[in-house]
């Protein structure tokens, strides 16, 4: 930059980096193109795992595309930004990450041939903007409204979220599970369905395989009993859940007491042994057999509460007790001199058991449980950690599905219908913006196209007999099956995914392509000297 005398003016720290106009968005371009490379061979049912080592030497192998580029450790600013939007679309749907990433990178692919074309980024844009809102409206329109009480949808659902992920021997025992505990915690606030994945506990422990991993209806508490008198096992508990502890109160305030006798001493002790009877007293007079205490429980309370069979547990996490109060029905109360028997859950049985090398807490067959556990067994805890983040995803795709229940076709299939449809609405629009929707109409293959490759078949013939027999509007919701290598009706093979996830997808990422292809200047400070 340069003033009126000729002498340039310098506005940047020294050292500092900028780059302009068409030079600046092929910079971005190039770090998205590399970032969607990197899982590219991750997606779909054939995809490949990552092993990846960090500073510390930890190691971490999954195809889980979001996990991938968080343990990537990107420094490219573009690169960050494309992280982000995976970390978004796992917070949101928990399935998609990939298929995203790789949108979004075959759309900017497609940008920069645009640009060299010598089209305006400004035309650019404004097609990207009215292929998104159609899109969204297509599959507002295509999409298959279902009804999330029928359990086998769910688990269509989940098998469908699972196939991408390393545990094809088990993936239909999960998948039963996670329709199981979602169904479990389903509520309905007013004419709505609302899933809080918090009332699901996940447990992990390495020791056996995945295939004995199971849903407890109710929750398991890493702890033991607090003393060895008590019994191990209760059936028919009653439980009872106090929100402090199960000890003499000590005053706020300092106070001093003269004592003259021996037996004033032994009177003082009295009471107090005498305060903590009547207080179990009351707990037991209200039919509890369990006793669950967020803080501590004094010794000779543990005696009085052995001597009248009572399981105790202390020291409990407040979310653990929320969780319980869920699971069991039970009320978590303050004043135990009040407890009556309408404040105490129910579990048709509460155990002490040995998980790997550690003691736990099994709360078992509530009634109805509004909170319950999924016990995840491995042979190394990178199994283990593996599985936990394939029933995370699985999860969250059935609380997307349960609160918006409608679907679509998987295994590429609605990508091409879609495909099909913007090309058709490119037309209508016409002018040079049709360029771009032709553009993002053809980037929407690129997941299915990845599909195909990544099962080691060739794409050209998959696709082009795709497109000519997918139909949404004749009920052919035709897509690649990549264990079989055929052409199959995908909701009829129970290939399902939800709508919104995939509305999520094609939404998040182009609004990001949008905001990189209106850069046209890109500065990088330099550190102060």
């Amino acid at each position: 930059m340069s003033n009126l005398s000729g002498n340039p003016v310098m506005i940047l720290r020294e050292g500092s980096q900028q780059i302009k106009g068409k030079s600046a968005l092929i910079t971005n371009i190039e770090a998205i193109k590399a970032i969607a490379e990197s899982i590219r061979t991750t997606l779909g049912p054939k995809g490949l795992n990552k092993m990846l080592v960090d500073t510390l030497g930890d190691v971490t192998v999954t195809g889980d595309g979001a996990k991938i580029l968080e343990e990537l450790g990107v420094e490219n600013p573009a690169a960050k930004m494309i992280v982000d939007l995976s970390k978004t679309i796992h917070k949101n749907t928990g399935d998609g990450a990939s298929s995203a990433v790789i949108f979004i990178g075959d759309l900017m692919a497609r940008v920069q041939e645009m640009i060299e074309m010598e089209l305006s980024p400004t035309l650019i844009y404004e097609g990207f903007i009215h292929a998104i809102n159609e899109t969204k409206n297509i599959l507002d329109q295509i999409s298959i409204t279902v009804n999330t009480s029928d359990k086998n949808i769910l688990q269509k659902a989940a098998i469908t979220a699972l196939n991408s992920k390393s545990m094809e021997d088990s993936k239909i025992e999960f998948a039963n599970m996670i329709a199981d505990a979602i169904d479990h915690i389903r509520e309905t606030r007013g004419d709505q369905s609302y899933i809080d994945l918090d009332n699901i506990q996940i447990v992990k422990k390495e020791g056996e395989g995945l295939i004995n991993s199971q849903m407890i209806e109710g929750i398991i508490v890493d702890k033991e009993i607090v003393n060895p008198m008590m019994p191990k096992l209760v059936k028919n508990a009653k439980i009872a859940l106090i929100d402090g502890a199960l000890e003499i109160v000590k005053t706020d305030f300092s106070s001093e007491i003269q004592i003259t006798s021996p037996e004033e001493i032994d009177g003082y002790l009295k009471k107090e042994e005498s305060m903590l009877k009547d207080l179990v007293d009351s707990i037991s007079d209200a039919g509890a057999t369990a006793v669950f205490c967020q803080k501590g429980i004094d010794e000779m309370a543990q005696h009085y509460l052995a001597k009248s069979g009572i399981i105790a547990v202390r020291r409990i996490k407040q979310s653990d007790m929320k969780k319980i109060a869920r699971a069991s029905g039970a009320k978590i109360i303050t004043q135990i001199k009040n407890i009556t028997m309408d404040d105490l859950g129910d579990a048709q049985m509460i155990s002490e058991q040995k998980i790997g090398q550690d003691n736990m807490i099994f709360i078992e067959g509530c009634n109805k449980a509004k909170s319950v556990t999924l016990l995840i067994r491995g042979g190394t805890e990178l199994i283990v950690d593996d599985a936990e983040r394939a029933i995370k995803n699985g999860l969250s795709v059935l609380k997307s599905l349960i609160e918006t229940p409608k679907i679509v076709g998987g295994a590429g299939s609605i990508e091409i219908e879609l495909r099909k449809r913007i090309l058709i609405y490119g037309e209508k629009i016409g002018g040079k913006e049709q360029i771009a929707i032709e553009q993002f109409a053809d980037s929407l293959e690129i997941i299915p196209k990845i599909i195909v490759e990544n099962s080691g078949k060739d794409p050209l013939d998959i696709i082009t007999t795709l497109r000519s027999q997918t139909n949404y509007g004749k009920n052919q919701y035709m897509g690649y099956d990549a264990y079989t290598g055929e052409i199959i009706n995908a909701v009829d093979h129970g290939i399902i995914e939800p709508m919104i996830i995939k509305k999520q997808i094609f939404s998040l990422a182009t609004e990001l392509a949008i905001i990189f292809i209106r850069i046209d200047d890109y500065i990088r400070s330099s550190g102060k000297k």
